[in-house]
């Protein structure tokens, strides 16, 4: 375990196995908490890793288990000091984040995965950086039958099909993204994929709906993702 920094009194630690720990290639990368109002994500998490799942002796593995205590603990997207961290991952200003970057340096994952909540969702959806293929399709039907896909075409602006969005890797157009639609704010997933992932995948569940079965379908999408990783 390493504390990557101290806000309102609260650590936001880093969990790493062996493999991770000893600087070794590949394997999995999980956050949750990014956004405090998303409480689902951090507990199926924790129900997770108690179930101890085999790809933690695998296959090089590091999780951050609660990125923003404070925002989990008042119920709000932002952090004890008013920022939304999913906008600001490449902002070296902010301590946490400057901490964050620098646990990452030299690290590469085959996959990252950022678990969060949406407010405005009626189903789940799912976005993916990818250098080339992209198993979303297979993780998303192994969820579908506890909270069905997301119908809508539009999510935050974004066309979606299916409740996905595919994008196939393209460093300019991921910067040109960040620049023109996300006003210069980077989330964690697009941050991964530049710098330390293969894949780097969103997965969402609706906020609004029965707390149990979003954690249930977070619980799925771990194990669905291990059972890839493993094959």
């Amino acid at each position: 375990m390493e504390i990557l920094h101290e806000i309102g009194g609260y650590p936001v630690i880093a969990l790493l196995n062996e493999q991770a720990a000893a600087g070794d290639e590949g394997g999995l990368y999980v956050s949750t908490g990014v956004h405090g109002d998303e409480c689902a994500p951090p507990w199926a998490l924790l129900q997770w890793a108690e179930s101890d799942p085999s790809v933690l002796r695998d296959v090089p593995a590091v999780m951050i288990p609660c990125f923003n205590p404070v925002g989990l603990l008042e119920n709000t997207r932002h952090d004890g000091e008013g920022v939304d961290l999913n906008r600001n991952f490449q902002n070296s200003q902010l301590p946490l984040i400057a901490s964050w970057q620098k646990f990452l340096e030299g690290r590469k994952f085959s996959m990252a995965l950022n678990l969060h909540e949406d407010y405005d969702a009626t189903g789940i959806y799912l976005y993916e950086i990818a250098d080339d293929g992209s198993p979303g399709d297979e993780f998303m039907s192994a969820c579908q039958d506890i909270i069905p896909r997301e119908t809508a075409d539009l999510v935050d602006g974004s066309d979606f099909e299916n409740g996905m969005l595919i994008h196939e890797a393209d460093r300019d157009d991921l910067l040109r993204i960040v620049e023109e639609d996300l006003g210069g704010g980077m989330p964690e997933a697009i941050y991964l994929y530049l710098n330390h992932a293969r894949s780097s995948i969103t997965f969402e569940t609706p906020s609004e709906m029965d707390k149990a079965r979003r954690i249930a379908t977070h619980l799925k999408f771990l194990e669905v993702v291990s059972e890839y990783l493993r094959s």
